[in-house]
């Protein structure tokens, strides 16, 4: 027996794709950084805590049997774009006054070296190879396997890369949804950090990749409570399904 998690509210055109879904759960970014490390989501605006997506994320993982699980990491140089602290290696860059003052969590618009883009200015976190960029000891991580991705993003020092799929202006993309088409996905079910970012990017990128496309809500937790508000809102309008954790329980159907 097999729980195959079908959606009862979406559309019959997307349905028909399978007719039995290939589901996946994208973990995104559930890592030291953001839960206890310089970035940690406690210390933002909304205040939210984000071990307690841990256990709701960890239920789903031991008791829905999802034909493939992705974990997604931040994955910075250390001369990362979005960090404040290198914001003088790329002050000549900045449109405007290049002497202007500028606050740590700011958003400024850089028109090089490479790309004319729009930068949040983040603290330091997430650096490759640190323990500050692994994935929480208290996740349950899923040992290598045929239903196991593993996806890191932001490699690029010259842009930033909320979504697993690709980054901020889609210059670069990853391998996910390469891998997802490989396994035939047709589902996506996402969790994780932080809800009004990189879990709301990659829902966009999904659901615009035309997969079925649900935010556990539940099992994320996000940095400022207006952009986690309407950011909720956004993808709604956009077509992708809000849930919480138990909606993943009630919604599945029991198949031979």
């Amino acid at each position: 027996m097999k729980t195959i998690i079908i959606s009862k509210v979406v559309e019959t055109s997307r349905v028909k794709k399978s007719a039995q879904p290939i589901n996946a759960l994208i973990v995104v970014d559930v890592q030291n950084c953001f839960i206890n490390g310089n970035l940690s989501l406690s210390k933002s605006p909304a205040g939210q805590d984000g071990a307690e997506v841990i256990p709701i994320i960890n239920n789903l993982i031991r008791t829905i049997p999802f034909d493939v699980i992705v974990y997604t990491q931040d994955w910075h140089p250390w001369n990362h774009i979005s960090f404040f602290e290198n914001l003088h290696f790329r002050r000549q860059y900045l449109a405007g006054d290049q002497n202007q003052t500028i606050k740590m969590f700011d958003k400024v618009t850089y028109l090089g070296p490479k790309y004319k883009m729009e930068q949040v200015l983040w603290p330091t976190h997430c650096i490759q190879e640190t323990e500050d960029a692994a994935l929480h000891k208290d996740l349950d991580v899923i040992s290598s396997s045929s239903r196991v991705i593993h996806i890191r993003k932001g490699i690029d020092p010259d842009i930033d890369s909320y979504s697993a799929f690709a980054d901020n202006y889609g210059v670069r993309k990853t391998e996910l949804h390469d891998k997802l088409k490989e396994r035939n996905v047709t589902q996506v079910f996402i969790a994780g950090l932080a809800t009004d970012y990189c879990v709301t990017s990659t829902a966009l990128d999904a659901f615009d990749l035309n997969y079925i496309t649900y935010v556990v809500k539940d099992a994320s937790r996000g940095v400022t409570l207006s952009t986690i508000k309407s950011q909720l809102k956004k993808l709604k309008q956009h077509g992708v399904h809000i849930i919480t954790k138990n909606s993943v329980d009630l919604i599945g159907d029991i198949l031979s």
